[in-house]
Parts: structure tokens; sequence; C-alpha cells
């Protein structure tokens, strides 16, 4: 994989672009995608927008084998090959899970260039971009098994809880 432009994902035959699932904050989604929603199926979890591309599709950005925006891309996108799995609010705090178990096959480099100390903080980020400066963002790593299951538990039981108390706010909410 060579660098062009500072994008060192050009040019790969396995891009992630195409096969994309983003989780993103509303304005990532109002700034980069709300234009091509006709392209997308756009969910809504809680404050997290996640982009599926729809059948024939790809990241709407993504043109002549790389990404035409990669210099402000969505964080979601700036910390692969690291995935952001999990978005859990809770009450006094959210819980951010990442992996990684990405299918990148240059992800070996990848993770060079974009340390576990950096994802970290870009997802701190976006946590603080979904609930605000003043919500505590705790960023977790599945790194097991037990803790992915565990995850899962913990992210479904809060999903039925914010349902609940959306229905008895009186507001919908397409949670995933």
């Amino acid at each position: 994989m060579s660098e062009v432009h500072g994008n060192p994902c050009k040019g790969c035959a396995d891009n992630c672009c195409i096969k994309m699932g983003l989780l993103l904050s509303p304005d990532e989604f109002n700034r980069l995608f709300k234009s091509h929603v006709e392209d997308l199926i756009v969910r809504r979890s809680n404050n997290v927008l996640v982009l599926l591309p729809k059948e024939g599709h790809a990241c709407p950005h993504f043109e002549n084998g790389a990404c035409r925006i990669y210099n402000e891309r969505p964080i979601d996108c700036q910390v692969y090959p690291y995935v952001i799995r999990h978005v859990i609010e809770k009450r006094t705090k959210v819980k951010i899970v990442f992996h990684t178990r990405s299918d990148c096959p240059q992800k070996s480099i990848l993770y060079t260039l974009v340390t576990e100390a950096q994802a970290r903080a870009l997802i701190v980020k976006f946590g603080k971009r979904l609930y605000g400066a003043n919500k505590a963002i705790v960023v977790h790593r599945e790194d097991s098994i037990v803790s992915q299951w565990l995850n899962r538990f913990d992210a479904a039981i809060f999903r039925r809880w914010h349902r609940l108390r959306n229905k008895f706010n009186g507001t919908s909410v397409d949670l995933m």
C-alpha cells in the first residue's frame, strides 16, 4: 500500500469504503452525508447516526479508488482499522467500546499511523460531540470473547432501557 496525497488507503483492492457501516455524530452527518441520503440507509440510535450503503452503493465519497474527503473524514473513519462497536449511554457516563478485529489487509501498517492512544483520544472526542463536553466518556477495548459478550449484554440492556424511557416520554427513536 502506498500513500498517495496523504491517503494510505488509495488503491486498496479491499477498500472498507465499499462495505461501509459508519457511526456518526449528527454534525458529521449534516456536513458530509446529508446530501447523499438517496444512496444510504440512515438509522438513529440515541445520539448516534448509523450509515449503511444501499444495495449496490459504496460510500458516496469513495471515488477513483480513494476517499475524496480523506482529510475531513468522520472520526469513525479516522480511527480505522480500530472499529467502534458500541456506544452505551448510561446515566452519568457514556461507554464507547472498540475493537481491533478489522479485516483490513493493511491493518498492520495502519496501526502504525494511528496508535491505540490516538484512537482512544479520537473516540473520546466522538463521544463529546455526541453527548457534550460535560458527559463522562469511558473508552473500552474489547480484547476477549468474555468482554465481547459482556459489552453486547450491556448494550442490549441499555437499548431496552432507552426504548422504554422514550416510550414513556412520548418520543420515538429508531434503535438498532
